[in-house]
């Protein structure tokens, strides 16, 4: 109880970084053409994604596999150990030696199979296996990679998950909006010229230092406001 409290307090505390990240995503993001054929790539990849989900199918059971895989890759980059996996469409299950919050919150902004297709794309190229229009069709997939994870990922955020909850509802959102945004960033800067990942990290701190700053200002403003209230009052 004492822990779900704490993470609570200290997502609030997040709260400025993820305003701050927010807005230099949103301002680099805005300085790309949005009339390349790179983002119409993207564009149309995404925008068939969400016709075959709302049209054709949703496609839960790829997602939970990927969403399993993620807490299995999280589980071995802390050190510990699977003891069981499962997976089906109504839902998955891992048993691991040990969690965290990385290890609990990770599938929700790993975009796993956008992830993947890199590698695959770069052993086609390491084979000699030149597909036409490769670079084409990586943009396109990472349009409809990132389409997916969004979508479902949205869906499973408005049920009760376990892992939210044991995080913390507020610590949560807070971790998975940030995290989708540096991901996302740290996709699009090989795909987009302009588009710089330590210029995004940078602007995100100093967007962050100064909500910060202003809050603090506010803050010692209200207090002496209010010690002066107090003083006036007993004088």
């Amino acid at each position: 109880m004492f822990s779900r409290f704490l993470k609570t307090l200290i997502g609030i505390l997040l709260i400025p970084i993820a305003i701050g990240t927010g807005k230099a995503f949103y301002v680099l993001i805005s300085d790309v053409s949005l009339i390349s054929n790179v983002f119409r790539l993207l564009e149309r990849g995404v925008l068939l994604y969400l016709l075959f989900h709302v049209i054709v199918i949703r496609p839960v059971y790829i997602y939970v596999l990927g969403h399993e895989l993620v807490h299995v890759l999280a589980t071995w980059i802390c050190g510990g150990k699977v003891v069981s996996f499962s997976v089906a469409p109504s839902g998955g299950n891992v048993v691991t030696s040990k969690t965290n919050f990385f290890i609990e919150l990770s599938p929700y902004f790993v975009p796993i199979y956008t992830i993947l297709l890199g590698p695959v794309f770069l052993l086609l190229r390491a084979t000699g296996q030149e597909v036409p229009f490769m670079t084409a069709i990586f943009i396109f997939l990472v349009g409809v990679t990132l389409a997916f994870h969004f979508v479902m990922t949205s869906e499973v955020l408005r049920m009760q998950q376990p892992d939210i909850v044991k995080s913390g509802l507020v610590f949560s959102l807070v971790l998975i909006f940030v995290g989708n945004l540096v991901i996302v960033m740290a996709v699009f800067c090989p795909i987009f010229d302009g588009l710089s990942f330590v210029s995004f990290i940078k602007a995100s701190a100093s967007n962050s230092a100064e909500i910060y700053r202003l809050l603090y200002d506010k803050g010692t403003e209200l207090y002496n406001e209010m010690a002066g209230f107090v003083s006036s009052r007993t004088a």
